[in-house]
């Protein structure tokens, strides 16, 4: 039966529908649709410097994953997403003769600005260059600088609901999506009774599997190789899991495409999911432990010496885990082997997540360290084949920032009580080796 009081207080935007304090500024999703996909559209449309066919997008969590979710929907795809602080994927990259999207709500967001300043000295020029951020940001205060495209974001809507916004609607008519298009596969995402109703029973229904706090969220797709369950992942596991409470997004369930017009009915199921577990939909207070201490590591040297660990110790506590989540620094080109070995570790210690450093910090890093108790992380860090090299105008390199990254989420994992045991490699075969598969 249907709870029609909370369908009416959807319908109002209702922020004490929702617990904690964030509410009140971080529910302009809910009206996205008649804010952006009128006049907005076309003008952005008519603006955007398209001097190539080839557009990338630097960027990481909420301000990246709607636009894999736009471009793996469309066959003639011209946007490439670059979610990473890899270096030996960035040294791959081509930055002459292609549109570049910076995109950061916080606009401080380390790998886009050290992504953007890579650019800049490689080859991308201004006039090339789109800047979304939130207004008043220091990436805004670049753009500008620079004399590229600015536009600014909702400043009363998080990353990770930000899909239906510039954040994720510019990345859209890069990747090809023509204005009339967008309207049509959109027009589902506007706030209505029968939307509002279908979203409440279906988190009614997966309210009803948890157990002391915690369920499992059944995927039905990989968010390693499905831009879709990618960003439905991120989606569901920062808005659910923290206060030792979530959802935690599993590889499992009859096989499901996520498709654009599904965006804001996930919206409202994620919500709705922190409803049931009594937690803030709107913040993620566990992820600045990850991010906080990689500045400080970057102020000296860093070492590429892996942690000390204990084989026997580490497969005893794989053995035990709720589950187990591989979080894998290394190219983006691993994806498909990534995929493989969490399939064998899943055979071999059960339920396993997996996904690529530093994308996952951004994303269910936040249900990693604030979720229920008893996962166990596995920190694969793959040695990079290409030559260190500093990074314009900042004292630290790419192999620098990447395995501070690692080290700083390993130490804010273990701050948080939780196991971790990092691997220092040189290819996804000799971790697996060393996981005994």
């Amino acid at each position: 039966m249907t709870d029609d009081d909370t369908v009416q207080r959807l319908l109002s935007s209702d922020a004490s529908l929702f617990a904690g304090g964030t509410a009140p500024h971080a529910i302009g999703w809910l009206r996205h649709p008649e804010r952006y996909l009128d006049a907005w559209l076309d003008h952005v449309s008519s603006l955007l410097p398209r001097r190539h066919e080839r557009t990338l997008l630097l960027g990481m969590g909420g301000s990246s994953s709607p636009a894999r979710l736009y471009t793996e929907s469309r066959s003639d795809n011209q946007l490439t997403v670059i979610d990473t602080s890899n270096p030996d994927t960035v040294a791959a990259i081509e930055f002459t003769g292609v549109n570049v999207i910076a995109s950061s709500k916080s606009g401080g967001t380390i790998e886009t600005q050290a992504l953007l300043a890579h650019a800049l000295a490689n080859g991308l020029e201004a006039q090339d260059l789109v800047v979304i951020t939130d207004s008043g940001t220091v990436l805004e205060e670049l753009g500008y600088s620079l004399g590229a495209m600015v536009f600014e974001g909702d400043p009363e809507t998080g990353g990770r609901f930000s899909g239906l916004s510039p954040f994720g609607l510019i990345p859209a008519l890069y990747a090809g999506w023509s204005v009339d298009e967008l309207r049509t596969e959109l027009t589902a995402c506007f706030l209505s009774h029968e939307l509002c109703v279908r979203a409440v029973n279906h988190a009614a229904d997966l309210a009803r599997l948890v157990i002391g706090g915690e369920a499992h969220f059944s995927l039905g797709a990989d968010p390693i190789s499905s831009g879709g369950a990618l960003w439905l992942e991120q989606l569901v596991a920062e808005t659910t899991g923290k206060d030792g409470r979530g959802f935690v997004p599993v590889v499992e369930g009859r096989v499901q495409d996520y498709l654009p017009r599904d965006m804001m009915y996930w919206h409202l199921v994620a919500s709705l999911l922190a409803r049931h577990l009594d937690v803030d939909p709107f913040n993620q207070p566990d992820v600045e432990r990850a991010k906080s201490d990689v500045f400080t590591l970057l102020e000296d040297a860093v070492s590429w010496e892996g942690s000390p660990r204990d084989a026997d110790s580490m497969h005893a506590s794989l053995t035990k885990a709720n589950y187990v989540t591989l979080q894998v620094y290394a190219p983006l080109a691993v994806s498909e082997s990534l995929g493989h070995l969490r399939t064998r570790t899943e055979a071999a210690f059960g339920t396993t997540t997996a996904n690529l450093g530093p994308r996952y910090l951004h994303s269910t890093g936040q249900l990693h360290k604030g979720g229920p108790a008893g996962d166990v992380g596995v920190q694969i860090v793959q040695r990079p084949t290409t030559p260190p090299t500093r990074i314009k105008g900042r004292r630290y390199t790419f192999h620098d920032l990447h395995m501070a990254q690692a080290q700083s989420d390993q130490r804010a994992m273990i701050a948080a009580g939780r196991a971790v045991f990092q691997l220092v490699v040189d290819d996804l075969d000799e971790a697996a080796v060393l996981l005994g598969l």
